[in-house]
């Protein structure tokens, strides 16, 4: 049996890559497609993993977004077609490149999603999809929009956790970047400025973070910036600052850090799980990110970039008052991975 897996982030890189091992554990055959962005095919060199990669981001415009859109649906729709084996099942995180494929082809689709703030993907996918893994912490409600309840399936838990809960942190993560154990590290990702659902600003609440505790020499401060523009940006304003030119070990890194900040959630809530201190700044309610925090994992969301600094100062003065040892809450969470291997019958 042979499942394709789509990946189009870092985030979705690493779920797809646990997707591969277990499924392959249990006899399937897997093919992943991706696209060049970000650190997503860093990622996947990192683990070994040869994808299939196809086109490119499309960029902050939605002529661009459309236009790459098609381009990679055709691409696929060439590959998938060709394949001397008929996939039994679509896998992604709601992929409007590859979902449209697969429901051309006839291909059952099981989707994993924990973002109903992005409606336009949700539109294009949701609708086409058999089942829909989707985080307990938010509720069915939250997706009626674009998918009947009856295909919504909850997990106890977080995306996240299928890659956190058997991490072993590999220290030679630091020495790539020029670090030590005993360096007081802080780890800040990018905001996802040029999605469709996030808000168009003149400075972002990162880049504000980083002109206040910038001045903290004792910090070695990690930005993983999303795209070229940022990466620019960053290095001449705040030459100190370390910008991964390649991917790296992120978990690892976190789990030697003394605190996260993001401007969006899946490096706060690898944190938070981990038990680093991790803020996030998206502009939006996240249900998985509330519901981490009230089952005490520390993880902290804030609107304004002032109240986000003052916890900061608070964390950094004093780091070990606010780590959480989380390893046995860590283990109480379900891993969306299981549900989906019962899903398909292992």
């Amino acid at each position: 049996m042979l499942a394709w897996l789509e990946a189009l982030t870092p985030k979705q890189a690493q779920l797809m890559i646990q997707i591969k091992g277990r499924l392959e554990k249990i006899g399937w055959k897997t093919i992943i497609t991706t696209r060049k962005h970000d650190y997503t095919l860093g990622i996947f060199r990192l683990k070994k993993v040869k994808p299939v990669a196809i086109g490119v981001y499309g960029g902050a415009s939605s002529e661009g977004k459309l236009y790459a859109s098609l381009y990679r649906s055709k691409k696929l729709l060439d590959l998938i077609s060709k394949l001397d084996e008929k996939p039994k099942v679509h896998i992604s995180l709601s992929s409007p490149d590859a979902v449209r494929v697969a429901f051309g082809l006839g291909i059952p689709i099981i989707l994993l999603n924990d973002t109903p703030h992005s409606i336009f993907v949700n539109r294009l996918t949701l609708p086409l999809a058999d089942k829909i893994l989707i985080p307990k912490a938010i509720p069915k409600e939250a997706f009626t929009y674009a998918a009947p309840p009856n295909r919504l399936i909850q997990y106890e838990g977080v995306d996240e956790v299928s890659w956190i809960k058997k991490l072993k942190p590999k220290a030679s993560v630091l020495r790539k970047l020029g670090l030590s154990r005993r360096d007081e590290i802080v780890v800040i990702r990018s905001e996802e400025v040029k999605a469709s659902y996030y808000p168009k600003l003149m400075e972002t609440p990162t880049i504000k973070v980083l002109s206040e505790i910038y001045g903290r020499n004792e910090l070695k401060i990690v930005y993983f910036a999303r795209y070229p523009d940022q990466k620019k940006l960053i290095s001449e304003r705040f030459p100190r600052v370390i910008i991964p030119k390649r991917a790296v070990d992120a978990p690892s890194l976190i789990a030697f850090s003394r605190l996260v900040v993001t401007g969006g959630g899946t490096m706060a809530r690898e944190g938070a799980l981990l038990g680093i201190p991790s803020i996030s700044l998206f502009p939006a309610k996240l249900h998985v990110n509330e519901w981490l925090s009230a089952k005490g994992f520390p993880l902290w969301h804030f609107r304004r970039v002032e109240d986000a600094v003052e916890m900061m100062d608070k964390i950094l003065d004093e780091p070990n008052k606010f780590r959480v040892n989380t390893s046995r809450m860590l283990m109480e969470l379900e891993d969306p991975v299981e549900v989906l291997l019962k899903i398909l019958g292992r």
